[in-house]
C-alpha cells in the first residue's frame, strides 16, 4: 500500500474564537486544594538525575583485530613471468631428451610411471606417486637423473625462476601466487617437475590439471604467514642492495 501526502492536505484550519468580554483573574487555592497537592507530593517518589553517573553499556565492548593483508604485486612480476616461461620450456626440452635416452637404454624402466623433483642441495630425486617403482628402480633413476648435467642444470634454473615468480606476486591480487612460501628447502615437497609436462588433451584429465604449477602449489604448497613474508621481503631487499652496491 502506498500513502501519498500533499502539502494541501497537511495544513491545519485556523479557528478564531469570539471575544466573550469576560476578564480572567487568578484565584488563590482553597484549603482543600492545598491539602490535595500536599498529599499528591507525599505519595509521588522523587526522581533525581545525576549526569556524572556512568550508564552501563548495552553491548559488548569492541575489540581491536589486526588483519594481515600482505604485499602488493611487484612491478617486476611480468619480467618474472617471462623468465619462468622460458625456464619451463628449457626444462621440458631437457626432460624429454632424458626420457628418450632412458627409453632406448632402459626400456623396462622407462615404461614405468615416475616423476622427479629437485632437493635443497640441488640433487634430483625420483618420485613414485603411482607406486610403480621398487627400491632398485628408484635408486637407478636417481643415479641416472643426476648423471644428466643438462637436466640437473635446467631443474635448478627452473626452481630459481619459480621462486622468483611466487615472491613477485601478491597473496590478495594478481595471480595470487604470493600466498605461497616457496623456498629451496620446501620445493621438493611442493612440486613434481615431471607433472608439469603431462600432455594436454582436448578435455584435460584430472592428472594433467593436478600437475599444473598453480594447482600443485594449491595442493602441496606452504602458505605464507606475516612473519615468513617479512623475512622473505627483508632477504630480497638485502639481495637487491648487495647487487646495487
Amino acid at each position: 500500500m502506498v500513502i501519498s501526502l500533499t502539502p494541501g492536505n497537511n495544513t491545519s484550519p485556523t479557528v478564531t474564537l469570539p471575544n466573550s468580554g469576560i476578564t480572567l483573574t487568578p484565584q488563590p487555592l482553597t484549603d482543600a486544594q492545598k491539602e490535595a497537592l500536599k498529599n499528591a507530593a507525599a505519595n509521588t517518589p522523587a526522581v533525581v538525575y545525576h549526569p556524572s553517573t556512568e550508564v552501563p553499556a548495552t553491548t559488548e565492548p569492541m575489540e581491536a583485530v589486526d588483519t594481515w593483508i600482505g604485499r602488493s604485486q611487484s612491478s617486476e612480476f611480468p619480467k618474472m613471468v617471462a623468465q619462468h616461461s622460458s625456464s619451463t620450456e628449457s626444462l621440458k626440452t631437457s626432460y624429454q631428451a632424458f626420457k628418450s635416452t632412458l627409453a632406448s637404454v632402459y626400456p623396462d624402466l622407462a615404461s614405468k610411471k615416475f616423476g622427479f623433483t629437485i632437493e635443497a642441495n640441488g640433487n634430483l630425486k625420483a618420485t613414485n606417486s603411482a607406486g610403480e617403482l621398487n627400491k632398485a628402480d628408484t635408486e637407478q633413476l636417481n643415479s641416472l637423473l643426476n648423471a644428466s648435467s643438462g637436466l640437473k642444470a635446467a631443474a635448478a634454473t627452473y626452481r630459481e625462476t619459480a621462486i622468483d615468480l611466487v615472491d613477485a606476486d601478491s597473496p590478495w591480487s594478481g595471480s595470487y601466487l604470493g600466498r605461497y612460501n616457496l623456498t629451496k628447502e620446501n620445493f621438493a615437497d611442493s612440486l613434481d617437475l615431471s607433472a608439469l609436462f603431462i600432455p594436454k588433451t582436448s578435455t584435460p584429465s584430472k592428472e594433467q590439471s593436478d600437475g599444473m604449477f598453480f594447482n600443485q602449489l594449491a595442493y602441496k604448497g606452504v602458505l605464507h604467514t606475516q612473519e615468513t613474508e617479512a623475512a622473505m621481503l627483508a632477504k630480497r631487499a638485502a639481495e637487491k642492495a648487495a647487487t646495487a652496491g
